[in-house]
């Protein structure tokens, strides 16, 4: 995670700064769960002044969680969901999908390696639930064609990863899929445009 709980007012405040010297990066933020109804508001203002795009969200079965997954769905924001070796976040991101189905979810990674079944069932289950090709691109391109028949192309998003990985690689990885222009155009940007609402 770029940001530890106690740490991400003064993060987000940084990429903030950095945004309005650099106004192409988009921001995304994060907050410390542990604030209650601060963590909401801290993150209402980050997207309705600052204009970030996005927000990191936490699977933890917190009140907090569901009132920024609320608040996201309210704002038209997505949420990225880091995914891991943890079984019991699937259940629960499955349960956020539920419970807010005008959230658009996006989860990175999308369970590698130890869940990526579990994590394509949910995504097929639910409409609002997108997956991130984040490091699986690079290290698993055949992994991420599965994913495309069965979950379908508009579903598939291109992430890097970057600093901890490199962006080329991942790009790479997409291309030795040989999708066709159009596909391979939705994955490594396009999808990303139209659920963040970006000009194309």
């Amino acid at each position: 995670e770029a940001s530890l709980p106690g740490w991400a007012p003064t993060d987000n405040a940084f990429l903030k700064d950095v945004i309005e010297r650099h106004p192409r990066i988009l921001g995304c933020c994060h907050v410390d769960i542990s604030r209650g109804d601060s963590a909401v508001d801290e993150f209402q203002k980050t997207v309705t002044d600052w204009g970030f795009k996005g927000l990191k969200l936490s699977t933890s079965p917190s009140e907090t969680v569901d009132k920024l997954a609320e608040a996201s769905a309210g704002l038209r924001v997505p949420v990225t969901i880091h995914t891991n070796g943890s079984e019991s976040i699937y259940p629960r991101i499955s349960q956020l999908a539920d419970d807010h189905p005008n959230l658009v979810i996006v989860m990175e990674h999308m369970g590698y390696r130890y869940h990526v079944n579990q994590a394509l069932e949910i995504t097929q289950k639910h409409p609002n639930i997108f997956l991130g090709s984040t490091v699986v691109a690079s290290a698993e391109p055949t992994v991420v064609l599965d994913a495309i028949e069965r979950v379908g192309v508009e579903r598939m998003l291109f992430g890097s990863n970057a600093p901890w990985a490199i962006p080329r690689f991942g790009v790479e990885g997409i291309r030795r899929l040989k999708l066709g222009n159009e596909e391979e155009s939705l994955v490594l940007g396009g999808n990303f445009q139209r659920i963040y609402g970006l000009e194309a």
